[in-house]
């Protein structure tokens, strides 16, 4: 009986793993060309950081901006006022799909 709560409890876990990310809507698409923070510099636009800006890395746990490539696509959000508010290094399957 152990085993198979144990191996519900384990299968439950990786089904939530696997489960996918949710982006706004207005979520946009870029490659990075090089960062010295607080910038980045998405395709042709320098970008500056907002306070609490949010990077999320492929496993989608928060990162410091600091460990972001310096090329690399990415899914990026801009607040209200154009600053970097949030940004998701994609995962291979997402990557695969960005040609949207």
């Amino acid at each position: 009986m152990l085993k198979h709560f144990l191996f519900l409890f384990l299968m439950l876990f990786a089904l939530a793993a696997h489960a996918g990310r949710f982006m706004p809507q207005n979520v946009q698409v870029g490659q990075i060309n090089g960062h010295n923070y607080p910038e980045v510099k998405i395709g042709g636009e320098v970008y500056r950081l907002a306070p609490g800006a949010r990077v999320y890395d492929t496993f989608n746990r928060t990162i410091i901006p600091t460990q972001l490539p310096q090329s690399a696509k990415v899914f990026y959000q801009l607040d209200s006022s154009g600053y970097l508010i949030q940004m998701w290094l994609p995962t291979p399957e997402e990557e695969a799909g960005m040609g949207r």
